[in-house]
């Protein structure tokens, strides 16, 4: 047990880690008012108490891709390892992004910290063979996926499952919920666009959702199709990727609020899939890729039958998921209009999306964060 101030090292390098990392912070924080905090992060970590050496949030969103990037990152994780080594942290606090982290997290445990790893690598989807890196380099791991848990200790990794820090936040559902049956009859839909947050993404798929929404308008001439943009610039993305048409509709900041009054979404994959699950909204989901990309690498790299998590938490196809897509308009249209059209699989999707979000949110009077925190002191003997 290490004795003064608790000297903790917490390393995030996206967006979303970023907001994770920070409320773990401030949950480390109620528990050992003393502690020192530093490490790699964003804005959010700052604010949230911790010294940050490095930030390379903004990287992870610019246009130019990791290629173009390799030597930003290889300098900043050779800094930050000797960084380590001289501060010699109590603990080091791992958050997602394995690409970075496994690195730190061997520099750390070299140094002699204690490392509690949050939000698990996803070795499940794409890596079950390095479950044994991953129980060489922590001494325990915070799991955001119930399943993870199981799956994680049968291969010798310490893990407990905290509940996802998404749910942390969620508001919850509107009572009564959007009526689907008088959208299905009237065709007064609301239907939520949401085509990402990075250019990249935003690129790859906005002006195929556009497409969609204008079929879905010809059908139902009352439907409301919107983007959400989390932030201003994924707006201007969305306006680039869709060109001159002035029938765009984008509402910014504001997805949750969106969400919670939508009968349907047409969704990029990611975290945002699951909250529209907490909502109950039936959606398809889609992913464009490189054809040949995942026929040389994807496809035998990936290790699960379904590709969207919804689908992974249920453990069968709730929901369509165009995973991968390779950029065909007429693909995805085609797929909203047969489900839409389905009042049977609007009304039975909804039921098992409430169900798959249900066990995401931790215990009452409980949150992630602070079920993490918990955990990560313990590890390190306070």
């Amino acid at each position: 047990m290490s004795r003064g101030p608790l000297r903790v090292f917490v390393s995030a390098a996206e967006a979303s880690g970023d907001e994770h990392a920070a409320n773990l912070i401030r949950a480390i924080r109620r528990r050992a008012e003393d502690a020192w905090i530093v490490g790699v992060g964003g804005p959010k970590m700052a604010a949230a108490g911790c010294e940050l050496l490095a930030d390379p949030t903004d990287r992870a969103s610019m246009i130019g891709g990791p290629l173009l990037q390799m030597g930003y990152w290889y300098r900043m994780v050779r800094r930050m390892q000797r960084a380590i080594r001289r501060l010699r942290p109590d603990l080091h606090v791992p958050v997602d992004s394995p690409a970075l982290n496994w690195h730190l997290a061997a520099a750390a445990k070299g140094a002699g910290a204690k490392v509690f790893y949050y939000i698990a690598p996803q070795v499940w989807a794409w890596a079950p063979w390095r479950t044994r890196k991953l129980s060489r380099l922590t001494d325990h791991v915070g799991c955001i996926l119930p399943f993870e848990q199981r799956f994680l200790r049968h291969r010798g990794v310490h893990a407990t499952y905290v509940g996802h820090p998404l749910f942390d936040t969620l508001p919850e559902r509107p009572s009564p919920p959007p009526d689907v049956a008088r959208a299905w009859a009237d065709g007064t839909w609301k239907v939520a666009l949401l085509a990402g947050s990075r250019p990249g993404e935003v690129r790859s798929h906005a002006a195929a959702f556009l497409a969609a929404a204008r079929q879905i308008r010809q059908h139902w001439g009352a439907a409301q199709c919107t983007f959400a943009a989390p932030t201003p610039a994924a707006a201007d993305a969305i306006r680039r990727a869709c060109g001159a048409d002035d029938d765009v509709d984008i509402v910014v900041g504001r997805t949750r609020q969106m969400l919670a009054a939508s009968h349907f979404a047409l969704a990029v994959s990611g975290t945002v899939t699951l909250e529209a699950a907490h909502f109950g909204v039936p959606m398809v989901i889609v992913y464009r890729a490189s054809r040949l990309g995942y026929h040389v690498v994807g496809r035998w790299l990936l290790k699960t039958p379904h590709l969207s998590l919804v689908n992974i938490l249920a453990g069968r196809r709730v929901v369509p998921e165009l995973m991968p897509w390779y950029g065909s308009r007429r693909e995805i249209c085609e797929m909203v209009a047969e489900v839409m059209d389905d009042y049977g699989w609007l009304t039975e999707a909804r039921r098992e999306l409430l169900a798959v979000a249900g066990p995401l949110r931790a215990a009452p009077h409980q949150t992630a964060s602070d079920n993490a925190a918990a955990l990560a002191l313990r590890t390190v003997g306070r």
